[in-house]
């Protein structure tokens, strides 16, 4: 069976989701899978007529081959129209990266469409995949049985990082990997460092603003104002190896998101022995333990400065961050596990598609 896997947009973005996506992708290509991307134009989640045009022609060209079909979770309501039709065709599989509803500041008219699209998505597929058990929680009951969710959690390169014996000179350097969304906090960061003084520091934010330019505007125009300019660097999007690089010269990684839906880059830090400070919305808590930084209950910039403060006043405390997230890294899974959890999902797809036949 050839299976056909569609996402808005060029699979080459570096964003969590997108790359979960990719490794996936070439991870069941390297297993013999007959698979094709199809990058959906127009705009999504909020499905617009060029959405809805590029998925009912994917729909339709995988369905007329016989073919199976994956759907990335922010493709979906564009799908919905057509996944609630009767018509016979092939196993279909949503990927949920997390719910679509629980993206922080939609108005509540926008959050209850995309909560009632995904729904009705996904009461009709044959498999939904999830990254971690807290998504898989968050999606279960109703008609979701929990016979269709699969967790496939995303896996993490090793790396090798010889960690310093004592603290490098200089302010403290902290990261943070994040889209420039809401969700991800990056207002709460830059309002929490405001108040802390007592240390010198440096920030880096890496990531890009497609999702939300307003947004990004907003974070700037609060950089520009505190005079951060030299203090706070914003790269947008950087390739792996330039991502790589960041990691190796942080000293802390922070991470201000309401929710996860795992925490690829919260991962990442790990695998590269830096001590984080983070919140603990969705899967944070389970993708980070206690031991390897401080998980700050709420994210009210308060408590994201007392966080922030104690870590960087502290660098003993760092140093035995380091060593806990070093040994949970060795606990993180790779690629080809998650794969293999993957393909698993498909073939129960494919036998759930063939009974209903």
């Amino acid at each position: 069976m050839r299976w056909h896997w569609a996402v808005p947009g060029p699979l080459a973005q570096y964003t969590g989701g997108y790359r979960y996506d990719a490794e996936v992708v070439s991870g069941l290509r390297a297993r013999g899978v007959a698979l094709d991307v199809h990058a959906l134009a127009g705009r999504h989640p909020d499905a617009d007529g060029s959405a809805q045009v590029a998925a009912a022609h994917t729909w339709t060209g995988s369905a007329a081959a016989g073919g199976g079909l994956i759907i990335d979770g922010l493709a979906l309501p564009a799908f919905a129209p057509l996944l609630a039709r009767s018509d016979p065709r092939g196993p279909v599989i949503a990927l949920i990266h997390h719910p679509l509803a629980l993206e922080t500041g939609l108005d509540p008219d926008r959050a209850r469409h995309l909560a009632q699209a995904e729904h009705a998505a996904l009461s009709r597929v044959d498999a939904v995949v999830v990254t971690s058990a807290a998504t898989r929680a968050l999606l279960a009951g109703g008609e979701l049985d929990a016979a269709r969710l699969h967790v496939a959690r995303p896996g993490t390169a090793r790396v090798t990082r010889r960690l310093p014996k004592r603290p490098r000179p200089g302010p403290v350097r902290l990261l943070c990997v994040a889209t420039l969304t809401p969700r991800k906090g990056h207002l709460r960061l830059l309002a929490a460092l405001s108040g802390v003084r007592q240390v010198a520091w440096q920030l880096v934010c890496v990531g890009g603003d497609r999702g939300d330019q307003l947004y990004a505007r907003r974070i700037r125009a609060r950089r520009d104002r505190a005079g951060w300019r030299r203090r706070v660097r914003i790269t947008g999007e950087v390739d792996p190896a330039a991502l790589s690089r960041h990691y190796h010269e942080a000293d802390l990684f922070v991470s201000a998101s309401r929710l996860e839906g795992y925490g690829m880059a919260l991962a990442e830090a790990l695998m590269h022995g830096l001590p984080i400070v983070t919140t603990r919305g969705g899967a944070i808590a389970q993708t980070v333990p206690p031991t390897a930084g401080l998980r700050i209950h709420g994210a009210a910039p308060r408590h994201l400065r007392r966080a922030l403060s104690q870590a960087m006043e502290q660098p003993g405390r760092r140093r035995h961050w380091t060593k806990q997230a070093r040994r949970q890294a060795r606990r993180l899974g790779g690629w080809c596990e998650t794969t293999a959890v993957f393909e698993q999902a498909m073939c129960s797809a494919v036998a759930r598609s063939t009974r209903h036949e």
